[in-house]
C-alpha cells in the first residue's frame, strides 16, 4: 500500500472517532442539562444541602467528567492527525480526569484497603508524570 493511501486512511478513521465523540459529547450535554434540571426540580433531603443532594450531585458530575474527557479526546486526535505524534501530556491530563471521575463516584467507605492504595498509586503516578513532563 502506498503511503498516500495510508495517511488517507487515517485521516477518515479520524473523522469517523471525531464524528462520533462530538456526538457522544451533544448527547452527554443533553443528560448533563437534563440530570442538572432535575436535581433542581425535585425535593431531597435538603437538610444538608441548599439545592442539590450529595446523591443527585454523584450523578452530575461524572456527567461533566465525561464531556471534558472526550474534548480532550479529540484535541489529542488532532494533534496527532497534524503533527503525527502524540503529545504524553494530553494523555496524562485525561489520565487525571478519568481518576478524578472515578474518586468522585467511589464510595471510599466501602472500598478495600487494597483498591485505596492502588487509585493512590495511579494518581501519584500520573501526577509525577504530568509534573515532569510540564517541567520541561
Amino acid at each position: 500500500m502506498s503511503q498516500s493511501l495510508i495517511k488517507k486512511f487515517e485521516v477518515g478513521v479520524f473523522y469517523i472517532l471525531s464524528a462520533i465523540i462530538v456526538l457522544y459529547i451533544a448527547v452527554e450535554i443533553i443528560e448533563l442539562v437534563y440530570q442538572f434540571g432535575k436535581a433542581l426540580l425535585t425535593t431531597g433531603d435538603t437538610t444538608t444541602r441548599l439545592l442539590i443532594t450529595k446523591e443527585q450531585t454523584a450523578l452530575v458530575l461524572p456527567v461533566f467528567f465525561n464531556i471534558l474527557i472526550a474534548i480532550e479526546l479529540i484535541d489529542t486526535l488532532n494533534i496527532y492527525i497534524k503533527e503525527h505524534s502524540i503529545k504524553v501530556q494530553s494523555i496524562l491530563l485525561i489520565g487525571l480526569i478519568a481518576i478524578g471521575r472515578k474518586l468522585l463516584v467511589l464510595d471510599l467507605g466501602h472500598a478495600d484497603g487494597l483498591s485505596n492504595i492502588g487509585l493512590a498509586s495511579i494518581i501519584i503516578a500520573l501526577s509525577l508524570g504530568y509534573y515532569l513532563v510540564k517541567k520541561n
